[in-house]
């Protein structure tokens, strides 16, 4: 399964150069998609065998021919896949031949490179943050974790029993205390919680937090939230926690989280407009944003890219180009890169910038690639 452990091992795989074969297949409930899996291989790598045929691999060619038959065999482990997409890596020289189950659907692609093509996993892991999930009531609190789509139990908390709060007694005095008693019992346990839950953020242990039950011990629990835990809730969702079962939490859990992202995306890409607009602090299209990646100017890349982009690389600085065998910036050879979008992420990781892959339908949609950037980017092109 898909863990940032697993692209930082792809991302560090020693391949000595060789040619490793990156396929990304997308799955689904769908009986004929599934049966077609053989087929879909055969088509994805079909240009790449044609362009052996063609001489283009050179030494390489041989070991890349296995590798492209070894995708192909790959069909009935991708069959029995789980997930709702597989991306498969392999490399014979190199010993790979990984497959990684994903928890959503990718487009279907075969990229060669002398690295694994991680752009997808990178969005996947960046989409799907790791929640913490507290269902309450007045006197049990059950935290989950939630990540890709899962929901795991994480711990139980609980209060004292309360005596049932509608038993009058004299002149209702009884019931007056017992209530009073209740709301004590309900609020200790809110704080202990909250408590509880901010221990678990400070430590690293989750990125958002979501909160569920009936309402009136939801807005008893959020009041007790300091400030740093009031600023990572994501949401809450109404749920009673006696009948509900753990799919049907999972699923509130899951709308809340897509419909958080989704509001993110929008509200960072509405950011970036204005930034391209007014202040000119910001670049749309690929090209100003491979301008904005030489100039190190990328504060915050957001990235909605279709079809992978071939380009160029100088391993000397870093300059990105869409083609040129020279280096313009420091006459060094340049590299072939797999997908510029990718090598843009990566350029704007190593200068301390962010990156956000954005899947709601935006604006961003018909630039493919935009970025915040620090001071405004000078044209360059390449």
């Amino acid at each position: 399964m898909l863990d940032r452990s697993t692209v930082e091992r792809l991302r560090g795989a020693d391949t000595a150069g060789h040619p490793v074969l990156s396929v990304y297949l997308g799955l689904g409930p769908d009986l004929d998609q599934m049966r077609s899996i053989t087929t879909r291989l055969k088509a994805l790598v079909h240009p790449l065998r044609e362009g052996q045929s063609d001489g283009g691999a050179g030494e390489a060619a041989g070991p890349l021919r296995q590798d492209l038959e070894a995708v192909v065999a790959m069909a009935d482990r991708v069959g029995a896949d789980p997930g709702r997409g597989a991306a498969l890596f392999v490399c014979s020289p190199a010993g790979l031949a990984e497959h990684v189950s994903l928890p959503a659907p990718v487009r279907d692609r075969a990229v060669v490179d002398t690295s694994p093509y991680l752009g997808p996993l990178e969005a996947m892991l960046a989409h799907f943050r790791r929640y913490c999930a507290v269902v309450v009531d007045r006197r049990t609190a059950s935290i989950y974790r939630f990540h890709m789509g899962a929901l795991e139990s994480w711990e139980v908390m609980g209060e004292e029993e309360v005596r049932k709060d509608n038993y009058g007694g004299f002149a209702g005095s009884l019931e007056r205390r017992v209530r009073a008693h209740a709301r004590a019992v309900a609020r200790r346990l809110f704080r202990g919680v909250a408590a509880r839950v901010g221990e678990l953020y400070r430590a690293g242990e989750y990125d958002l937090l979501a909160v569920g039950g009936l309402p009136a011990n939801v807005s008893g629990l959020v009041a007790e939230l300091p400030a740093d835990l009031k600023a990572c809730l994501a949401g809450t969702f109404t749920v009673d926690p006696r009948p509900a079962t753990p799919t049907e939490i999972e699923g509130h859990c899951r709308a809340l989280a897509e419909e958080h992202e989704r509001e993110t995306d929008l509200h960072l890409v509405e950011e970036l407009m204005e930034a391209a607009g007014a202040r000119s602090r910001g670049v749309l299209g690929l090209d100003r944003v491979l301008d904005a990646a030489n100039q190190q100017a990328i504060d915050r890349l957001l990235l909605d890219a279709g079809e992978t982009v071939a380009g160029v690389v100088c391993p000397a600085c870093g300059w990105l180009a869409r083609r040129g065998e020279a280096c313009p910036s420091c006459g060094g050879p340049t590299h072939r890169v797999a997908d510029l979008y990718d090598a843009a992420a990566e350029a704007a990781r190593v200068g301390g910038g962010s990156v956000r892959y954005v899947l709601a339908e935006t604006p961003l949609r018909h630039f493919e690639a935009g970025a915040v950037t620090r001071f405004p980017v000078a044209v360059i092109g390449g």
